[in-house]
């Protein structure tokens, strides 16, 4: 367990911009310290100074590229050894937040978006969850956050292998989440699910010139102060938004070739 005397501490990836940069303000704000990961140094640093200054945190950064195979393996050690040098028995929160979309036809796709977003969705999110467990199992209150997506609901034609990975994301969270209430561990396992949302994730992904409502756009700071809210209430499955939860609800009633055919029509109209 953490010592007494200091606060608890919270590892969040994709930290630098987005959804992660939002959550790790939110978790300050709730008396966390912080260590910050993501590909840009100079991101990571001005969070670091900003979440100082602002919130009396103490925060710290490491410059990863999750989408690297042996990328999450050495993210594990550094980050034990930077808690061995701050006289952290455990990580409390682990926010899995990194990831990686990319808009276009299947047969159109490049293998090496293919293979970043698999590596970075799916297989670090997955090892840093394991490789952290036992830590964070320590915690009288840990947790593992997984940001996910209202896409983990149905495929997503044009977006077939990221609509892919999230559905992995929340089937995974949901059934390990079940195995720590039946193991009777403290640990909670926390899956949210966001809908489209104001980022740089669609600059990466190639959906900058989407047609999209605005009122249907979520901000980043929404979606991270809903994603702590949701740690307070140890909700497993998450949904932002009200119009989100109700279009999770469809695949649950309709076919899911019906389900495909109106996201491909929303898809080409949006595109």
């Amino acid at each position: 367990m953490t010592p007494e005397n200091l606060p608890p501490i919270a590892l969040v990836t994709g930290a630098s911009s987005g959804i992660g940069y939002e959550i790790s303000k939110e978790l300050a704000n709730k008396g966390f310290n912080l260590i910050l990961v993501a590909r840009r140094e100079e991101r990571l640093k001005e969070l670091k100074n900003y979440l100082e200054s602002e919130f009396g945190a103490k925060a710290y950064y490491l410059k990863k590229d999750l989408s690297e195979l042996n990328s999450a393996n050495e993210l594990h050690q550094e980050v034990l050894s930077l808690l061995d040098e701050l006289n952290y028995e455990n990580l409390d929160v682990l926010v899995n937040n990194a990831g990686v979309g990319d808009l276009c036809k299947f047969e159109e796709s490049s293998i090496e978006k293919l293979e970043t977003m698999i590596n970075l969705n799916i297989l670090s999110l997955s090892k840093l969850s394991r490789l952290f467990l036992d830590s964070i199992q320590k915690s009288k209150d840990g947790a593992i956050i997984n940001i996910a997506s209202t896409a983990a609901f149905q495929a997503l034609p044009q977006m077939a292998v990221y609509a892919a990975t999230k559905a992995y994301v929340l089937s995974f969270s949901e059934a390990i989440a079940e195995e720590m209430k039946n193991s009777k561990s403290k640990v909670k396992v926390i899956c949210i699910c966001p809908g489209i949302t104001e980022s740089e994730f669609q600059v990466r992904a190639d959906m900058s010139d989407l047609k999209i409502n605005k009122q249907f756009v979520a901000s980043s700071e929404a979606v991270a102060k809903y994603t702590v809210k949701s740690l307070e209430k140890g909700k497993t499955t998450a949904v932002h938004g009200i119009i989100n939860k109700i279009g999770t609800l469809l695949p649950r009633l309709l076919p899911r070739s019906a389900i495909a055919r109106m996201s491909n029509s929303v898809m080409n109209k949006i595109t």
